[in-house]
């Protein structure tokens, strides 16, 4: 193991127990309601789209964030103007957090059209999204700090509040659940994310320099990090609002397909788990990284150490299809479907685990556009329309699968081409 590879790992361990924890959070949630009823998996699938909105929006704010601080630290102006800093960000997260869940309640409306029990379902929707909707601003907060502490070269503090937080979760949704059914199950992530929040303020509060920090940064500094951030987080709202159409047209061809997605969605994130965390780590490096001559060796790494996890998990899954669909679903008929979902979806993850890897190298060579630009072209001109049409042709439940496929296999290729002329922009700007 080279320099290179001591610090990816040095960097990457906190993030995974991270992301594991937190999808382990998630996950559990799914498997407890898709054991004991499936109408309402269906109603968390309707419900899944929006809430995705709600956290990978915070998410996207977040890798804003850790290169904002990665770059000041690294230029200078972390010291002298870090109030400023964090003026805007705890502005652009409450602001966010009130647009996102404003939008998500509009949009939810209209995705229980079409059931048979359209009135019944809406009103267990909109309870079980309540904790979401109300406590956006709670979410947000919680990634800006665990973001936050990360480009500021503390990795464990993310990792220690993701150690409050999902024991807290599991606790409460477990107690919720039972006393309310699907309506009580969000306010466990509500409340632990609140917990987790106390610890991790405090954390990051204790890093802060001990200058004034009140100097406003010099030149575009802010616009810069505004420029980056919204279009990173304008790509991660694309796809669940996307994929809320995706559902209303995969809803015409079976209900049961729903259900599968909204399953197998709260699953597919531990195959690219190391992705996920890869993203973090490679964020901060490339952020930091001054030797530009470096930049190709060293992001060929770090799409390395994302993808191949990934692919040998799905691998792994393949083999264990029938079996790992056999015990969490609570018939043989969504068993049958989530083996067909897994038959053609594994190929993707890789996909996207390497496509995740390209586009946070080049957020943090702060260029926010590409993200927004990939996730548009796959969501919307590819994934949409091709649904559609093999909704309409009758391809059968493979088909949406399918257009699931070939959507991450474009969007890569986008992303690639995008990687190297950036990369070899930065290389001649050096010479």
């Amino acid at each position: 193991m080279n320099r290179t590879d001591r610090e990816i790992w040095k960097l990457l361990w906190p993030v995974l127990l991270l992301t594991l924890a937190q999808k382990l959070g998630s996950a559990f949630e799914g498997v407890i309601v898709s054991v004991n009823s499936s109408d309402e998996l269906m109603t968390m699938g309707i419900c899944g789209p929006y809430i995705t909105l709600i956290t990978t929006v915070s998410y996207g704010i977040g890798i804003a964030v850790n290169s904002a601080v990665g770059r000041a630290c690294a230029g200078g102006s972390w010291e002298t103007s870090y109030r400023s800093y964090i003026k805007v960000f705890v502005l652009l997260a409450v602001a966010c957090g009130v647009a996102i869940s404003s939008a998500a309640a509009a949009m939810l409306y209209p995705a229980f059209d079409g059931l048979a029990d359209t009135a019944a379902r809406r009103a267990e929707g909109y309870l079980y999204m309540l904790p979401y909707l109300a406590g956006s601003p709670v979410l947000l907060i919680y990634s800006l700090l665990i973001s936050g502490s990360r480009g500021l070269g503390d990795a464990r503090c993310g990792m220690y509040m993701t150690f409050i937080s999902v024991p807290v979760q599991l606790g409460v949704s477990c107690i919720g659940y039972a006393a309310f059914g699907l309506t009580g199950l969000g306010w466990g992530t509500l409340i632990s994310r609140l917990a987790a929040c106390l610890y991790g303020a405090k954390r990051f509060c204790g890093m802060l320099p001990d200058t004034g920090g009140d100097v406003p940064p010099g030149g575009n500094t802010l616009w810069d990090f505004i420029k980056l951030a919204l279009p990173v987080s304008l790509s991660k709202a694309v796809s669940p609002t996307g994929n809320a159409l995706i559902n209303s047209l995969i809803l015409s061809v079976s209900p049961l397909l729903v259900s599968v997605k909204g399953l197998g969605g709260r699953l597919e994130p531990f195959f690219y788990l190391p992705a996920m965390a890869m993203c973090s780590v490679t964020v901060t490096m490339v952020s930091r990284e001054r030797d530009m001559g470096a930049m190709a060796s060293l992001c060929r790494r770090l799409c390395l150490w994302s993808v191949l996890p990934t692919a040998a998990l799905a691998a792994a899954a393949g083999l264990l299809n029938g079996g790992i669909w056999n015990l969490i679903a609570v018939d043989t008929e969504l068993a049958a479907a989530g083996i067909r979902y897994w038959s053609v979806c594994l190929w993707a993850y890789p996909m996207i685990a390497m496509e995740m890897n390209l586009t946070s190298v080049l957020q943090a060579l702060g260029k926010g556009f590409p993200a927004l630009a990939a996730t548009v072209i796959r969501v919307w001109a590819v994934q949409a329309p091709l649904t559609y049409v093999f909704a309409k042709q009758g391809a059968g439940q493979s088909g949406p699968w399918l257009a699931y496929l070939a959507s991450n296999a474009v969007s890569l290729g986008m992303c690639a081409i995008w990687t190297y002329y950036q990369i070899k922009k930065q290389n001649r700007r050096t010479v």
